[in-house]
This record gives C-alpha cells, sequence and structure tokens, in this order.
C-alpha cells in the first residue's frame, strides 16, 4: 500500500486495495495505433536505405469500474406455529399461569452462576434462541453458556486487543461482562440499557457449518493457552446493537395492545440505526470468515430489521475492519476519540444505499413489518402467535414456554393482566 497521511488519505488508499471478493476491477484499454510509414526505397532490398518512422502509441488509459456484487442472502421463509395441544397438555401449563404464581428477576450480575440457572432456563425459551442466519460456510447462532472457552481464547489474546477497545480483560470480566451481555441479549424483554426503547442488541456467535472447510493457521505469536486445532464450536461473534432516540416512542411491548413487529417506516420515522462489532479468532484470520458474516447481518439489519442506517467504526489502524466496510459499501463519515483515547474511523450507510447496491431495481419492501408476534421473544420470523391469555385479549406467545416467561416475571404480564377473580 502506498504511504499515506491523514484520515482521508487511509481511507482512499484502503478503498484502491480492495480485492476482488466483492468488488472486481476491469479494465478498458484503448487499442494502440501502429502507423508505419515506408520512405526512401524499398522494403528488404539489399543495400537499400529504408527508413521506417518509429511506432506511435496513442497514451493507453485504464479506466476502472467498480462493480458490484449484490448481496445474494435471503429472508428466510416464517417458521410454521408449533402443533395444537393435547388436553393433558392444556391441564398442565393452566396448573402454572395462574393467579398468585411465584415470580422472578434474572439478575444484572450472577446470571451465569449455578443458582440463577433455573431462571435462566426459564426467560430463555426456545423460541428466543431460534433467530439465526446463515450464509455458504457459517452458521450465526445465539451465543451459549458453553461458548466461554472461545469468548476468552479470543478477548485475551493480546493480538485481537490491539484493534479492540477492551483493553486486557480478566477471566472474571469474560464471563461477568461479556458472555452475561451475550446471553442476556437473547432475551429481549431483559434489557441491557437502562430504560431501552425496544430490543438493544442482537449478537450471533459465528460457527462453521463444515469446520473441515476452514483452515486453522499456524498460531505463530498467539499464546499457548489461547490456541485452537480446529474450527468446531464459536469462531467470534458478530453483533448489531440498536441506537433509539430519547424523543422515540418504545418499540417494547405495551398493556393494552397486540404487540407488533415495528415497520420501516416507524424505523425511519426515529433515525432509529444500528452498529455492528465483531471479532474472530486470529488463527481463522483471512479466509472471508468475517466477510460472510458481515454481509449477512448487514443484510439482516436493513432488509429484515429495516434500519435507518447503520454504522461501523473500526479504530484506526484496524485496516481488515476498515476494508471490510469500504467493500460493503460504507462511506467514511468522521473521526472520533474514544473514552479510551482510540481515534475511531466511522463509516455509515442508509438502508436506501444498501438496497440500491444490493437489491438493484427492486422497491424496498418490508416482510416482518406490522406482523403480529410474540410479546416475549418478539421473534418475528415465528408464525403469528397462536396462544391467547385467558385473561385479556391482547397478550398473545408463540408457544407456552414464552407465556410461562411473561407471567412469571417480576411486573410481568401476570401484573399487567386485566385478570378478573372471576372470570
Amino acid at each position: 500500500m502506498a504511504e499515506v497521511n491523514g484520515v482521508q488519505d487511509i481511507v482512499n488508499a484502503l478503498a484502491k486495495e480492495v480485492d476482488g471478493s466483492r468488488i472486481n476491477i476491469t479494465s478498458d484499454v484503448e487499442a494502440d495505433s501502429q502507423d508505419e510509414v515506408e520512405v526512401n526505397g524499398h522494403i528488404g532490398a539489399e543495400g537499400s536505405k529504408n527508413k521506417k518512422k518509429k511506432k506511435k502509441k496513442k497514451n493507453s488509459k485504464a479506466k476502472k469500474v467498480a462493480i458490484i456484487k449484490p448481496n445474494e442472502g435471503k429472508i428466510p421463509e416464517e417458521i410454521p406455529a408449533p402443533p395444537p395441544e393435547t388436553y393433558e397438555e392444556t391441564a398442565r401449563w393452566e396448573k402454572e399461569i395462574v393467579k398468585g404464581a411465584k415470580t422472578y428477576n434474572i439478575p444484572a450480575w450472577g446470571l451465569l452462576n449455578d443458582r440463577a440457572r433455573t431462571v435462566l432456563d426459564t426467560f430463555r425459551t426456545p423460541s428466543c434462541k431460534k433467530i439465526e442466519l446463515l450464509t455458504p460456510r457459517l452458521r450465526l447462532r445465539q451465543v451459549e453458556t458453553g461458548d466461554l472457552t472461545g469468548i476468552r481464547r479470543i478477548k485475551m489474546e493480546p493480538i485481537v486487543q490491539k484493534t479492540q477497545l477492551y483493553g486486557s480483560p480478566g477471566l472474571s470480566d469474560i464471563k461477568d461482562s461479556f458472555l452475561n451481555r451475550y446471553i442476556r441479549s437473547s432475551i429481549p424483554r431483559i434489557s441491557n440499557i437502562s430504560g431501552s426503547k425496544g430490543r438493544d442488541e442482537y449478537i450471533f456467535a459465528i460457527t462453521a457449518l463444515d469446520p473441515a472447510t476452514l483452515k486453522v493457521q499456524d498460531p505463530g505469536q498467539i499464546r499457548i493457552s489461547h490456541r485452537i486445532s480446529n474450527a468446531e464450536g464459536y469462531l467470534g461473534n458478530i453483533a448489531l446493537s440498536l441506537t433509539y432516540p430519547s424523543e422515540s416512542p418504545s418499540f417494547l411491548p405495551q398493556k393494552g395492545k397486540i404487540f407488533t413487529q415495528p415497520t420501516f417506516n416507524e424505523f425511519e420515522k426515529q433515525e432509529i440505526e444500528g452498529k455492528l462489532f465483531y471479532e474472530t479468532h486470529p488463527q481463522l484470520w483471512g479466509q472471508g470468515i468475517m466477510s460472510q458474516a458481515f454481509e449477512e447481518v448487514l443484510r439482516f439489519g436493513m432488509e429484515e430489521l429495516g434500519c435507518d442506517s447503520i454504522a461501523c467504526d473500526p479504530t484506526v489502524g484496524n485496516e481488515a475492519s476498515i476494508h471490510l466496510c469500504i467493500k460493503n459499501g460504507f462511506i467514511y463519515s468522521h473521526m472520533t476519540n474514544n473514552i479510551y483515547n482510540k481515534p475511531q474511523l466511522f463509516h455509515r450507510m442508509t438502508r436506501e444505499e444498501w438496497w440500491k447496491r444490493n437489491r438493484p431495481n427492486q422497491e424496498i419492501s418490508d416482510k416482518w413489518g406490522g406482523k403480529e408476534v410474540c410479546r416475549w421473544c418478539m421473534n418475528f420470523r415465528l408464525a403469528s402467535p397462536s396462544i391467547n391469555c385467558h385473561h385479556c385479549k391482547w397478550a398473545k406467545y408463540c408457544s407456552r414456554e414464552c407465556q410461562k416467561a411473561d407471567w412469571v416475571r417480576s411486573n410481568g404480564h401476570q401484573v399487567e393482566c386485566d385478570f378478573d377473580e372471576g372470570s
């Protein structure tokens, strides 16, 4: 890469270095003219003084045209509703979902301790874990408690820490802060942010559909305790966090109202922006793993959630991440120093820009917006909820597990329900 000076030079230089995995460069070169003039005599005759005018070539101008390959990800089909309950199943659930049932609150800390496991298993229903994304080589699933070792290997590795903002966390920080946050993110009614107006984050664990197809590189200077020998299990994470303006209305379920998925127009009106963050194990770098994950989560945020825009803010010097932004059509916005005094380069892309780039000649369409959705898991990919609260007509759920979770949560539906002792 050529020597550069200044932030904009860095961005421009990186743009020139983009490889052909998403942007292919073609060159249209003007044909050379070869004018040859015969002078004084016959060509080829012995002893003759034949003179030729030297070839005159026009200046060749290579015109580089960026050919954009549209995102090939697709919105999946709706997941069907569960089969009807048997009489025995209905009777069992109705004994658990009764007025006066004990309620719980998921703790801010200690969520992953054994004593909190029952509460976690109650609130983190099967439907909460059904949000996942697929690419040709990857499965992006919800993070599990068993991913702790994989997270530790990445976050405690100095090579990774050079481009991240969290410094050098200890093992207790990995479990109590990072893993705790990742697990909580899959339970949208248990917010990570005080006063949240909607689901805060979608955090996905990156896993391989076929681990044998990924090459685990030589560890080099990676610490022995952080090395991997195969591409099985947790390989890293990628997340989309959502920002809601302070004046925005709530996009969470409300008392007395059937919950529906927010529409694109609602997100646009409030300028709801997503933000990407991500990391993978360094022994897997350079294979396009993050490129696939990045493209799919970007598609999910634009085509399914309907974010008004999505931003990404790699640190200065993290050329691979800056490259990823540019390759996917993000536009450099500005540089700022974060709370760790590390300069970050903000890049942003609007929904309209993404759609024009990846769905050419197609109007923006909102598949899920306005659809009735389970008020606990808020999983809009599931069939519209078929289970209603017996005491009110507006609390709807996709499963009995979700209904119970909302019923036994402190200040949950048991408190807000239009319950009548005579009903």
